[in-house]
């Protein structure tokens, strides 16, 4: 089951190497996702992360650290359904008008986390 949080991260890795790249691409794609799809998959995605990494992190390299990160992603997609999806909604398009190198430094953020996913999953 560990394995299931290294393909995680290896997502998670990818997706920030796009934004870090090419941060306009990043921006256009999550920017044209509908309001209701954005949340849907910001609620789902975490949840299940959150799960995974709970049932995983026995048998992972770093069990805390898998844990911790499961603990995490269930409290932010129950924070993001408590927070709802249009302040969600201006939270992302206050995030998508940044300048570029923002994006590009949350990118690199999300990438190193991927990277560190790979490496507990492992």
């Amino acid at each position: 089951m560990a394995y299931v949080v290294s393909i995680f991260g290896v997502l998670i890795t990818l997706i920030g190497l796009i934004g870090i790249v090419v941060p306009r691409y990043f921006i256009e794609v999550i920017g044209n996702w509908k309001s209701e799809s954005r949340f849907i998959a910001a609620v789902g995605i975490r949840m299940v992360m959150g799960v995974i990494c709970l049932s995983a992190a026995p048998a992972s390299r770093m069990p805390v650290v898998v844990q911790v990160i499961g603990i995490i992603a269930i409290v932010a997609a129950a924070s993001a359904l408590l927070v709802g999806r249009e302040r969600l909604d201006r939270l992302i398009d206050w995030w998508l008008e940044r300048p570029p190198i923002i994006v590009r430094m949350s990118a690199a953020f999300a990438a190193g986390f991927g990277i560190l996913m790979v490496f507990a999953g492992a």
